[in-house]
């Protein structure tokens, strides 16, 4: 006697769940498959320029790249710095800038590395870069931000001619990148206020800065200028001594005041030797007719 339909239907509602649940299973492997990720390095990147960088760059979970398309672009602008794909690199769309100075880096490809050699660090190469990757399934990307510094040359210090009471020294240094900060200080390391501050940039992207102090009498010690670069946390710094008797002519109404009194004690000495020298001529003139006519009288 065969069972009853209600009793066989649970083993068949039971099937197909798990048929249902293998289908489902299966689906999210092979979606899980499809999916990419990225990573970067999670912090800037600071190089030197003038030499070669690794922008770094892998697919998480380690998987194999080489079938992939991997391209490197410059963040918010559309133009490529390195294009691989379908086991080549490709450069008919890279920007001019980067011809012939990158690499994708291929012995790391077959477990996920897809990092980028740049060489010959420019100014121009600072910034943010995309890491990008796909296949016809997926795509993903990351941001890489490298920052290229320069130390420029020692501080260059001159003297500029007396102002405001005081001299005014200039300071000069050139072949910084970014930026950098210009400071003076005294002997005892405190800041002094610039006057004025200047900078320009050459045709290479290189930054010089200039700037100016006055220093008075109560600057003690060397007068040091301090060029830093924040990104590097270095700096340059030249120091200058200036002598106390470079100070006396810092004040022009005094130099005058001292021209005029002794000029005027010239005049008064003068004057009263010529008064003395005049009264001695004339006593001596009025002394001879006397002393002539009681000559003759006696001979009379």
């Amino acid at each position: 006697m065969g069972l009853p339909w209600g009793c066989s239907h649970p083993s068949l509602t039971g099937y197909a769940r798990g048929l249902l649940t293998s289908l489902i299973t299966l689906l999210l492997l092979q979606l899980g498959s499809a999916q990419l990720r990225v990573v970067g390095p999670g912090h800037p990147l600071t190089a030197i320029l003038g030499q070669d960088v690794v922008l770094p760059c892998h697919l998480s979970p380690q998987r194999d790249a080489r079938t992939l398309e991997i391209r490197w672009i410059r963040h918010r602008l559309p133009e490529t710095v390195h294009h691989y794909r379908h086991g080549e690199d490709l450069y008919e769309e890279q920007m001019e800038a980067y011809a012939g100075r990158t690499e994708l880096a291929r012995d790391g490809l077959s477990v996920g590395n897809l990092d980028l050699r740049i060489m010959g660090l420019r100014p121009s190469d600072d910034g943010q870069y995309v890491c990008t990757v796909g296949d016809a399934d997926a795509y993903a990307e990351t941001i890489v931000d490298l920052e290229v510094s320069a130390t420029g040359t020692d501080p260059h210090l001159s003297l500029g001619g007396y102002e405001a009471g005081g001299v005014r020294v200039l300071c000069r240094s050139a072949g910084w990148y970014p930026l950098p900060q210009l400071l003076w200080r005294d002997a005892r390391r405190q800041h002094l206020p610039s006057v004025s501050q200047t900078h320009s940039q050459d045709q290479e992207g290189l930054f010089e800065i200039k700037g100016a102090v006055i220093v008075t009498r109560s600057v003690e010690g060397p007068l040091s200028c301090v060029v830093r670069s924040s990104r590097l946390q270095q700096e340059r710094e030249s120091s200058l001594h200036i002598a106390v008797p470079f100070f006396h002519n810092t004040q022009p109404w005094m130099v005058a005041l001292a021209l005029v009194l002794v000029l005027l004690a010239v005049s008064i000495g003068l004057s009263v030797y010529l008064f003395r020298k005049q009264e001695k001529q004339a006593a001596e003139l009025g002394e001879c007719p006397g002393a002539s006519t009681h000559g003759y009288a006696k001979a009379m």
